[in-house]
C-alpha cells in the first residue's frame, strides 16, 4: 500500500466516525426526554464513541505495522555478489 492509500483509509475512517457522532447526537436530541436524561445520554454516547475511536486507531496502527512488515524488503544475512564487489574495491 502506498502512502496515499493509508491517508485515504484514515480520512474515510474519520469521516465515518464523524457521521456516526452527528447521527447519534441528532437522534438523542430529537428523542423525547428531560434535559438531564438527554445530557446523560450524550455523555454516555460520547464516552462510547471515544472508546471505539481508540479501538479503531489501535487496530489501524497494528494493521499498518503488519503491512509495513510484510512489504518491507527483507535483509539478507549473507552479502550478495554486488556487495562483496563494492567492498573489495574499497
Amino acid at each position: 500500500m502506498s502512502q496515499d492509500d493509508n491517508s485515504s483509509i484514515g480520512t474515510s475512517l474519520v469521516v465515518f466516525l464523524l457521521g456516526v457522532a452527528v447521527g447519534a447526537t441528532v437522534a438523542i436530541l430529537y428523542a423525547p426526554a428531560s434535559g438531564s436524561e438527554t445530557r446523560a445520554k450524550v455523555l454516555d454516547s460520547t464516552a462510547k464513541l471515544k472508546e471505539r475511536i481508540a479501538e479503531l486507531t489501535h487496530e489501524l496502527a497494528e494493521k499498518t505495522k503488519e503491512l509495513r512488515r510484510r512489504t518491507a524488503p527483507e535483509e539478507t544475512a549473507e552479502p550478495t555478489e554486488a556487495t562483496t564487489a563494492v567492498e573489495a574495491e574499497s
